[in-house]
């Protein structure tokens, strides 16, 4: 009998077969990535589209031409495709980010030949109504009167103000005038512009036998023709070069800061040390970051670092709500463990329990075929593929802590980063 009181060896993963998904072409040249799943009678489907506020001429075209899809089909009206989709038991979602645009549907296996066209017309040639959108618009507006009280979103549109600035709209600051700033006829040319064969990648799972399969290549082969969007520039990063940006907010118990900086793509971090350093210092729940700023000092609830990916690039930045009345005190801690990362060998123990941490979260992130879809998609947007997950569990069992401290001396210099505080104002700021 198993004694269910010893806890079972610990070894490492080496490897995780990954079947590859199959890779056809529609007739109008979009790629289609197939994961079968004979098991999931629920097909899903996800398109996406080469668009978000990194490609957008204007600010704010990409939230509005997709998130509105919703209730802009030529026939039906918003709540008529929310009855629509209750009754043949599916879902729509749009996910809008700085670099894509996921359109995400869930249909029934039986029932894609009648609702599947009917979410197509809505997303390929939609009809915007001037009321729906004045709706949505004034809720955005809204959203941005409640968030602009909150110091943790002014610290992180400062964020990519001082990151990007006007290199792209990303970088631009929301404003009441932005929203109002955006019409009808922008959606349609946008639309018209953006949605073609050109920008889309489709990705589907599910028990897709040859008739499913056939319908969905019938109905996206048919998305027209367009110009391709322009791949993603090189951005020069920080655009403010400002060591320092403090916004005062009188009367706040709380400092929201954020200690960002420029770093590589997806594709360079997981294949560097890089990606086992950041989690040691803020990428899980026992990092330096936690122990040492909430455990032992208590100045926040929770602390953490996190990258904003952009193509061959990313922004790497360490973020957190912490005790105004401690707001140097907390930073300076921040930076006093990126220098202990510098200069103390990390212990065996604590590398193997990152190393751990990290392929235990990979396996979870790819537990499902609906999971590795959206991992995979993840991947292809950022220029690799699930071979990346074999180079990553090899290259980690490789890492020693030496290899930690070259990438903290390599990437923690404290002049590399750009200091945002939104909340208590410190001594030699720049306001802004």
């Amino acid at each position: 009998m198993i004694d269910r009181s010893i806890a079972p060896d610990i070894r490492p993963l080496l490897s995780v077969p990954l079947a590859d998904p199959t890779l056809e072409i529609l007739e109008n040249d979009i790629p289609l990535y197939v994961f079968p799943n004979n098991e999931l009678e629920l097909i899903h489907i996800q398109l996406d589209i080469r668009s978000g506020a990194i490609y957008e001429p204007k600010k704010h075209l990409s939230l509005f031409t997709y998130s509105l899809l919703k209730g802009s089909h030529p026939k039906y009206h918003a709540s008529e495709i929310a009855d629509l989709l209750d009754f043949y038991g599916s879902a729509y979602d749009t996910d809008v980010y700085l670099d894509s645009v996921s359109l995400k549907m869930v249909v029934p296996k039986r029932n894609i030949p009648n609702i599947l066209p009917i979410i197509f017309e809505m997303i390929s040639a939609p009809k915007y109504r001037e009321d729906y959108f004045n709706i949505i618009r004034q809720q955005r507006i809204q959203s941005l009167r409640n968030n602009l009280k909150k110091n943790s979103f002014i610290a992180s549109r400062l964020m990519l103000q001082a990151m990007l600035g006007n290199q792209c709209a990303a970088g631009q600051l929301s404003t009441e005038e932005s929203y109002e700033a955006i019409t009808i006829p922008d959606l349609e040319q946008y639309h018209r512009e953006n949605f073609c064969a050109e920008n889309i990648t489709l990705y589907c799972t599910g028990l897709l036998d040859k008739e499913t399969l056939d319908q969905i290549r019938n109905i996206f082969g048919k998305i027209s023709h367009g110009q391709r969007t322009l791949e993603m520039p090189v951005f020069k990063m920080p655009m403010d070069p400002s060591p320092m940006l403090n916004m005062e907010v009188p009367d706040s118990v709380q400092s929201s800061i954020c200690l960002a900086m420029p770093h590589l793509g997806y594709a360079d971090v997981i294949s560097t040390p890089f990606k086992v350093l950041s989690t040691i210092s803020g990428g899980y729940f026992g990092s330096r970051l936690m122990q040492r700023v909430r455990e032992k000092l208590g100045y926040t609830y929770g602390i953490g670092n996190s990258f904003v990916f952009l193509g061959r690039q990313s922004i790497f930045a360490i973020q957190s709500d912490v005790d105004a009345l401690h707001t140097q005190e907390a930073i300076d801690a921040c930076f006093s463990e990126l220098e202990r990362l510098q200069n103390e060998p990390v212990s065996e123990d604590e590398l193997e329990t990152v190393k751990t941490y990290i392929t235990g979260s990979l396996i979870q992130e790819i537990s499902t075929s609906v999971a590795y879809m959206s991992k995979y998609a993840f991947w292809k947007k950022n220029s690799t593929d699930q071979i990346m997950v074999q180079k990553m569990l090899e290259f980690m069992q490789h890492i020693h802590p030496e290899d930690i401290i070259k990438e903290a001396k390599k990437y923690f210099s404290y002049n590399n980063f750009t200091q945002i505080i939104v909340g208590k104002e410190l001594d030699n700021r720049q306001d802004v």
